[in-house]
């Protein structure tokens, strides 16, 4: 787990714009708000590491948050809606569905081509769950039997046999960036655009 997560940090650089890198939860009032045993041990550490963000504008990347469900880019259970659409019931394998279900997908991230990203966490052992995609150009849901960090991996490397996401911004690139949503609001409420250092242009 932790050759993966430093093989991810050489690909991904952290753009920390004078600000500390990764978050702090509460991995045990998480489990309880979200009714699992644990959270994946790599997800811990890249959230210890990167946090709650975004790779490139492109991918976003969610934390438990408890007792603050409604903030954003916040870990969760698919919400009532999801689970009552069929275009979400829709797996790209066929006998999916019969083993893995929406209620059991625990969500980490999105991305700008409203991709959901998730966990199927059915299992007792998180280090067992394998990371869900529901490609929303892409036919449904797509089991991928590897972790949250092995799969960005895979994913900024090229790894897979087609890229896993609708959008292709981050297929196969080699080296990216990851900007933690509390430094990007520090510099944003600045007028400062952290992604590039220029100044924003303000309308009064």
């Amino acid at each position: 787990m932790q050759d993966t997560l430093r093989q991810l940090r050489d690909v991904v650089s952290l753009l920390q714009v004078g600000g500390a890198a990764g978050d702090a939860v509460d991995w045990q009032a998480a489990a309880a708000e979200l009714r699992v045993m644990s959270f994946p041990s790599d997800y811990r550490e890249f959230v210890s590491t990167f946090g709650a963000g975004s790779i490139e504008e492109s991918l976003y990347v969610w934390i438990p948050r408890p007792e603050t469900a409604s903030a954003a880019l916040t870990v969760g259970h698919l919400p009532d809606n999801a689970l009552r659409s069929e275009s979400m019931n829709v797996w790209q394998e066929s006998g999916t569905g019969s083993t893995c279900h929406l209620e059991d997908i625990l969500v980490w991230g999105q991305t700008n081509g409203a991709d959901t990203l998730g966990w199927v966490a059915s299992g007792p052992d998180p280090e067992r769950w394998p990371v869900a995609v529901w490609e929303r150009q892409g036919g449904g849901w797509k089991i991928h039997d590897c972790g949250m960090v092995q799969f960005l991996l895979g994913l900024l490397r090229g790894e897979f046999s087609e890229c896993p996401l609708s959008d292709e911004a981050l297929w196969g690139v080699q080296s990216a960036r990851f900007l933690n949503f509390r430094n990007e609001e520090r510099f944003l409420d600045r007028g400062v655009d952290p992604w590039t250092g220029r100044l924003l242009n303000r309308f009064d």
